[in-house]
Formats: C-alpha cells, sequence, structure tokens
C-alpha cells in the first residue's frame, strides 16, 4: 500500500475523497498527516488535530457487501486493539457506539466513514501525544504516564503502522467469518451495554435502554417494552435523569 505523507492539510478525510472523485487515487493507499488545519468528524464536527496525534484517511476498495455501518464497527475493533497494545488490554478500554474508543470514559479515538464509487475511506484520528484539555478526551501518552509507564517508540507513525496491519485483519474476520465476532467482541466490550441512553439525530431524541446491537450493527433501544432500531445518531448515557455528554468532539 502507498503511503501519502503530509506535515499539514486541511484534511486526510476530504484530500482523499478529492483524489476519488478526481479518479487520482492510487489503487489503494493510505494518507497521514502530522497536522490536520481542518479535521473534521462525524456530521462534520471538528476535530481538533494537533501534531503528535494520528491522521490518516486510508482509501481500499469496498467490498462486495457494502456494509457501511458493519465496516465502522469492524475498523473500531481494529482502533481498539491497536491502543490496547500500548496501554495493555483493560476493561476501561470501551467502544462508544456508533463508532468510538473510550478510556474510563474519555475519548481517545474517532472514525470517519465514506464511500465513493466502488472505493471506501476509512478515516482514523487517534489521540496519541495530546488529548484537548477542554473536552472529555485521553490520549495515550497520559494513560502511560498515569501508569508510570515509558512512551517508548509511541509515535504517530508508529500507531499507524500497527492500526493499517489490525485494520486488514479485522476486515478479514468479517469477510470470513461473519459478522457475528464483531458483535460478540463489541457486546463484551461496549460502554453503554444494557444501561439507559438518550439518542439524538438533528433536533429528535429519544431515550430507552440500550438493550442490543442487531446483526447489522444498529442499536436496538428498549423503551416501554418495544424496540426501535436505531442506524445513526448520537448517544448520551441517562443516569438518574441527569445528562452525561459523551458525544463526539474531538
Amino acid at each position: 500500500m502507498q503511503i501519502i505523507k503530509f506535515n499539514v492539510i486541511d484534511s486526510t478525510h476530504n484530500f482523499a475523497l478529492r483524489m476519488l472523485n478526481k479518479n487520482a487515487a492510487p489503487r489503494e493507499c493510505a494518507i497521514v498527516a502530522l497536522r490536520q488545519t481542518r479535521g473534521i468528524g462525524r456530521c462534520n464536527r471538528r476535530w481538533i488535530s494537533p501534531e503528535g496525534n494520528l491522521f490518516t484517511s486510508i482509501i481500499k476498495r469496498s467490498p462486495p457487501y457494502r456494509d457501511i455501518g458493519k465496516i465502522s464497527l469492524t475498523v473500531a475493533c481494529a482502533v481498539r486493539d491497536t491502543v490496547a497494545h500500548f496501554i495493555g488490554d483493560s476493561p476501561d478500554l470501551t467502544f462508544h457506539w456508533p463508532n468510538d474508543v473510550y478510556y474510563k470514559n474519555l475519548k481517545i479515538s474517532g472514525i470517519l466513514m465514506a464511500v465513493v464509487g466502488d472505493w471506501m475511506v476509512i478515516s482514523v484520528g487517534i489521540n496519541v501525544c495530546h488529548a484537548p484539555s477542554n473536552l472529555s478526551a485521553t490520549c495515550i501518552r497520559d494513560i502511560l504516564l498515569q501508569s508510570k509507564r515509558d512512551l517508548g517508540s509511541t509515535t504517530a507513525m508508529t500507531v499507524f503502522d500497527l492500526l493499517n496491519t489490525s485494520i486488514d485483519s479485522w476486515l478479514l474476520v468479517l469477510e470470513k467469518l461473519s459478522f457475528s465476532c464483531i458483535r460478540s467482541y463489541w457486546l463484551r466490550n461496549i460502554n453503554e451495554f444494557k444501561c439507559n441512553v438518550i439518542l439524538r439525530n438533528g433536533n429528535e431524541s429519544i431515550s430507552g435502554l440500550f438493550y442490543d446491537l442487531d446483526e447489522c450493527g444498529r442499536l436496538v433501544l428498549e423503551r416501554d417494552g418495544k424496540h426501535f432500531i436505531i442506524s445513526s445518531g448520537d448517544l448520551f448515557l441517562n443516569q438518574e435523569g441527569i445528562l452525561v455528554n459523551n458525544e463526539e468532539k474531538i
């Protein structure tokens, strides 16, 4: 795979989309930047992008089934495994639906997906050396320092190298085995499973119990004895009527 590196770029995700829209992308490639000036997360939210963290967009051919929801959750498995390699596996390293990774309820990574024709863009941000001080976030460096471990060779590029390999491995699991393996891994490590939550999508919101993930990775919300299937939205923990803001803001 060709790796295209930038010192500074507006957004690796937007750059990848521009390449695909102009038919200028290699067969498969990864765009990696030291810093982004207009990093974006889901719903076009700003992604704070200081140098030292990982910002990458990986262009791959879309699989025949093209189920972006399943792929998104599969990539999150790769991200969790990558972070665990550096900080150690822990029950505190959890998924936050639909595709974030948290450590002790602090966000450490987010994923943005897109499909253009026969290609897909997998964009991943991982907090390696920095976490926004005014947001509910953490980074690999802070976790290692808190446990009095050396940062060692942990850099954005060493994290990228492992992530790139891990994504291929997990996509192979999805292809050769089934999504049930991905779903099982999620349910073992999900942050809000069987908790009261609030789902917001635009100006609409619904509260209930995070009951399950269905066979497509969609959230199953239980409310008043009924089940609602949720494909997208922002998820918040709702504890005794107190809203705890865990939305994507990195």
